[in-house]
């Protein structure tokens, strides 16, 4: 077994063929960057939306403020 090749085509201990364990191996870390990447995906857009509605709690505060003052002024502002 001088090439790689050699090496994978031979079993292992369990009678597996090694390159289909690396195979396996190789899905199962894609399978998991995907979940990843849709965590983070819904973990971004989760905090767009708090964001988003920070500003718009802020705007109706703001006003609220403006027109408490302009009830409490008699208008003028």
């Amino acid at each position: 077994m001088n090439d790689i090749e050699a090496w994978l085509a031979h079993k292992n201990k369990a009678g597996r063929n090694r390159w289909e364990v690396y195979y396996e191996k190789y899905l199962a870390s894609i399978q998991v960057q995907a979940k990843k990447t849709e965590t983070k995906n819904a973990r971004d857009e989760f905090r767009r939306e708090l964001e988003e509605r920070q500003r718009q709690a802020q705007r109706a505060w703001e006003e609220s403020q403006r027109q408490n003052l302009a009830e409490n002024t008699g208008g003028a502002t």
